[in-house]
């Protein structure tokens, strides 16, 4: 296994910074985006885990996100056009694997808020990677996203694009902490396994409030999204546990599925891990999530692959 840090440059001359792990003969390349207030090396143990089983993996952080970011920009994409820029980002990535990777599949893994930058990416990039894997993602409820619009616009007037909210903050993930009081601590809501929380809760990098210009932007882009406008052709595989408050405890995902297989995609697949919260890769299963996730990466391989292949999991 070979580790080699990535940066490439954006349209505006940001740097995206990351990490490709490479094994000595790749089958396929899984591009990793990670969740809100977190970062790209959450994602290396188990990048290092799928380089023993033959897949390489490139992990990246989001604009506002991660160790080279400042602390004015953190939590912040961008003053303008930051939907735009954190999805064209995802795109360059996309093509780097391409391009370091020729000839094996690329495979698209998003978590949370990155599930819905990688949608918003490959439907306007449909052929940017080969299959899309949604972690911890949600339906696009429209009352409620077009009612969270108006409250941030208004924010934005009075405070400003760079002001970290503690009504946003206390309405996302305050309000997900508290489908588990008592609650141990304020991250209960992302794992049943403690170790993983209190990590979590000391890496200075994980945790902190975005900004209202970030929500905006995060908010017009979920209501972007439409599963009828992308490639038909793109296997797509969603998965979330039952305890996951982002995926409305299992309800919203199982919409956001069905409406994507309604909008005629001719390959969704989908599994919900039962009592999972909503980190599944740090939950007390997580030997049980990788080796799922590596199945799907499996399924994807040219079939005249000599390694043995799993069949992915399906619905």
């Amino acid at each position: 296994m070979h580790e080699h840090p990535l940066t490439l440059t954006s349209e505006d001359d940001h740097l995206i910074k990351g990490t490709t792990f490479t094994p000595d003969r790749p089958q396929a390349v899984l591009v990793i985006a990670h969740g809100m207030a977190e970062h790209n090396g959450r994602y290396a143990d188990f990048a290092r885990w799928l380089g023993q089983h033959g897949i390489a993996a490139i992990t990246f952080n989001h604009r506002g996100h991660g160790p080279d970011c400042s602390p004015k920009d953190l939590g912040h994409y961008s003053d303008r056009d930051g939907w735009h820029k954190v999805t064209d980002d995802l795109h360059r990535v996309l093509t780097h694997a391409r391009q370091q990777f020729p000839g094996i599949p690329v495979i698209l893994l998003g978590h949370s808020m990155g599930s819905f930058i990688a949608q918003s990416c490959l439907q306007q990039h449909g052929n940017a990677a080969d299959a899309l894997i949604l972690s911890a993602t949600n339906r696009i409820n429209k009352p409620e996203l077009l009612a969270y619009r108006t409250l941030i616009i208004g924010l934005k007037k009075v405070f400003g694009k760079r002001h970290q909210s503690p009504i946003l903050a206390n309405l996302s993930f305050g309000r997900f902490n508290k489908r588990f009081v008592p609650a141990r601590t304020d991250a209960d809501w992302l794992s049943r396994d403690p170790d993983q929380v209190d990590a979590y809760l000391a890496d200075p990098l994980c945790g902190f409030n975005c900004t209202n210009g970030l929500w905006h932007d995060l908010v017009q882009g979920m209501l972007s999204i439409n599963p009828r406008a992308w490639r038909k052709d793109l296997p797509v595989h969603l998965f979330a546990g039952t305890d996951d408050p982002v995926a409305e405890m299992g309800k919203g995902v199982t919409r956001h599925f069905r409406t994507i297989r309604n909008a005629g995609v001719k390959r969704v697949t989908f599994r919900l891990f039962n009592g999972g919260r909503h980190e599944m890769l740090n939950e007390t299963n997580v030997e049980e999530v990788r080796e799922y996730i590596l199945a799907l990466c499996q399924s994807h391989l040219p079939k005249e692959a000599p390694e043995k292949q799993t069949t992915a999991p399906t619905a």
